[in-house]
């Protein structure tokens, strides 16, 4: 028998057996806590080399050590410093042999830096430095860190993916990763103060129509066909929320439920989006709309000043005048789905800058005759946006770029001199007409250096296309360095509610493919789709509806928005069987809804109570609690825009052999 030599050879076991001695337990310090540690003999501190150490003069060298929390501490390692040492055995210039990310454990001497001329620092605020009696390598880094660090010193965005642990040691993402265990921390002894249980449910499902596509998992079970005597392969799918789940321990009798779920969702991936992401999931059985969102609202209102690198003014809301205000004397506003669309033409508005609205020209005598399904005319005004032609083209140019738009570009007309003040709806007569344009002036009382941008879009009561142009166009001002600085009114986070959604939308059908693109959206006919989800309960005062036109139904359903941002949803969930399979078979059209949704069936014909839930997107609030806009930086090790893990090189192939055992085969074979 011969065995693979990964070595040729095997390391003496002095080498290895030095790696594996160390001091441990309360002696070894953080480097945090040094400063309370000045006068002592000896102290000891583990981490790794941040840079190079370097040669000051003959027998002295410094280095800088930084430990598991990202904090530094100067390490002087001194032919001298035998002096301050009584004598011991002392390993001196040792320092001078270390690489960038070798792991040691320093032991050593505090002591105030020396003070440059003309410094005096107060004691408190004077900076420390480890005069070094020993130090022990416990593990040599290669070059390749040595390499890396100027990458990471020029910006997380810069840093090779595939070493994550490198850049996860550094102070700020330790400083990610802490605050997610905090916050973590934080809610659940909220959740635990108001009765919740948390509970795990399994992330093997199957396979059920939820929105978004799942990733599939094989399994080495076969079944058979119901049409034949065929054997079929069988697969699990990763759940994509636990959904079901916990609408099934409401069934089971459980009161309050939550958990932080592991999700996964096989979609396009963005900066707030990964395969497998984290949710706050939690339900709650006798309730209704009102208990769950104040339980929500405690939660985010108790942890955004507690946590927040943003929160100057702690976290902000508007009040019933469209203020903003502090959430300590008012509760979360609650704003309905038709006023975020017509004010602020997207179901999740940015409210640092609540005054930046579009307006709706119709009560004018505008409007659009160009396509019936969109007959409003609506306009967005940048107040003094400019100041001269090239401070026009430098800043705003985005604005009329088509690749920032799903569908039509907004006209995008500046106001350069005086005559466009009141020429400007010249530039918008192909899309609209104008009954009385003295009217229009007299309304919008334009200047020179303001911007008017205008688009179509659906009429109040089927606001479908989400965002609309004059939505993205505003999103886009507020993502931008100038409209950032023009039109915010706040740095802080501004939170909403946002209630009252369509509970169905008809159907997108896909752009075809290689042509221009389309200027509208198109639906498909008679077919509707969940807004948010099969299982959400319609508004009472339109249950009617249901029979005669469901897409005029609006939901029991609310949204948490925070910056533009959702940051989590939730509803009010059917519990009635027949309601539900009316959902099923006569509003959504699924014709085997029995196989895919008979457990749910079932629990609710055998006494499941009324029950709402909720789930916040964990992650999201995290990066916002952060101050960082990507959901990757407070992942450990997130995906790339391609969906791969970079670090271990996955995902990666598998061999027929090995498909085999799960009933499958690769479709091409080479022939």
């Amino acid at each position: 028998m011969s065995f693979r030599r990964f070595y040729s050879v095997l390391p003496s076991v002095g080498t290895i057996g030095e790696k594996f001695v160390f001091e441990t337990g309360s002696k070894v310090l953080p480097v945090s806590k040094l400063r309370e540690c000045i006068g002592e003999s000896s102290v000891v501190v583990n981490g790794w080399m941040d840079s190079k150490p370097k040669r000051i003069g003959k027998g002295l060298v410094f280095g800088q050590l930084r430990d598991s929390n990202g904090d530094l501490v100067q390490l002087v390692d001194s032919s001298n410093a035998i002096a301050q040492f009584n004598g011991n055995n002392l390993t001196s210039n040792r320092l001078k042999d270390c690489n960038v990310e070798d792991v040691v454990q320093v032991i050593g001497k505090l002591q105030w830096k020396r003070e440059k001329a003309g410094e005096n620092s107060a004691e408190h605020g004077r900076p420390i430095e480890m005069v070094v009696s020993e130090i022990k390598v416990l593990n040599r880094a290669n070059k390749k860190p040595s390499q890396l660090k100027e990458l990471r010193d020029k910006g997380p965005e810069f840093f090779p993916p595939k070493y994550r642990y490198l850049q996860l040691r550094s102070a700020l993402y330790q400083r990610y990763l802490d605050t997610r265990y905090q916050v973590s921390k934080s809610l659940r002894h909220i959740l635990d103060k108001e009765g919740f249980k948390e509970i795990e449910t399994p992330t093997l499902f199957k396979a059920t129509p939820e929105g978004a596509r799942e990733f599939l998992v094989p399994t080495r079970i076969k079944s058979k066909s119901e049409h034949s005597s065929k054997s079929l392969p069988t697969f699990y799918a990763l759940t994509q929320s636990p959904q079901q789940y916990k609408q099934l321990l409401m069934a089971s009798g459980v009161p309050k439920y939550f958990q932080f779920a592991r999700c996964y969702r096989d979609e396009d991936l963005r900066a707030d989006r990964q395969p497998e992401f984290t949710q706050l999931d939690m339900e709650m059985s006798f309730a209704t709309d009102k208990e769950v969102m104040a339980v929500i609202e405690n939660c985010i209102v108790n942890v955004w000043p507690k946590f927040s690198s943003n929160a100057k003014r702690g976290l902000l809301t508007l009040d019933h005048h469209g203020e903003l205000v502090n959430t300590d004397s008012s509760p979360l506003y609650r704003m309905s789905y038709k006023q975020a669309m017509t004010q602020y033409g997207i179901d999740k508005p940015d409210l640092r800058a609540p005054n930046l609205k579009i307006i709706n020209m119709t009560e004018l005598g505008a409007h659009s005759n160009l396509n019936p399904q969109f007959p409003v005319f609506e306009v967005i005004v940048l107040r003094q946006a400019f100041k001269d032609q090239k401070d026009l083209q430098e800043n705003w140019k985005f604005l009329s770029n088509p690749d920032n738009y799903n569908y039509r570009v907004p006209i995008v007309v500046p106001v350069t001199k005086d005559e466009d003040k009141t020429n400007w709806f010249e530039k918008f007569m192909p899309i609209s007409n104008f009954e009385n344009p003295h009217m229009l002036n007299k309304t919008l009382r334009l200047e020179v250096g303001d911007i008017i941008c205008g688009s179509t879009r659906e009429v109040d009561t089927k606001l479908f296309e989400n965002p609309t142009p004059m939505g993205r166009l505003r999103q886009l001002v507020l993502q931008s360095n100038i409209g950032k600085k023009l039109y915010r009114e706040t740095a802080d986070d501004v939170s909403v509610w946002v209630t009252n959604f369509p509970l169905f939308s008809p159907q997108e059908l896909d752009p075809p493919i290689g042509k221009n693109k389309l200027l509208y959206p198109v639906y498909a006919n008679d077919s509707l789709v969940s807004t948010h989800h099969p299982f959400t309960m319609v508004r009472l005062k339109d249950y009617e509806l249901l029979s005669k036109d469901p897409s005029r139904c609006l939901g029991q359903h609310y949204d948490l928005v925070m910056n533009g941002v959702e940051l989590g949803g939730g509803s009010q969930r059917v519990h009635d069987p027949e309601l539900q399979r009316y959902i099923f078979e006569k509003v959504l059209k699924i014709s085997n809804y029995e196989k895919l949704f008979g457990h749910l069936l079932a629990a609710f014909e055998m006494g499941t109570p009324p029950h709402a839930g909720f789930a916040i997107g964990f992650d999201r609030m995290c990066a916002m609690l952060c101050g960082t806009e990507s959901i990757r930086d407070v992942i450990s090790f997130p995906k790339s825009i391609t969906g791969s893990d970079l670090v271990v090189q996955s995902p990666s192939t598998i061999t027929e052999d090995v498909l085999c055992n799960y009933n499958i085969e690769y479709l091409n074979k080479e022939k």
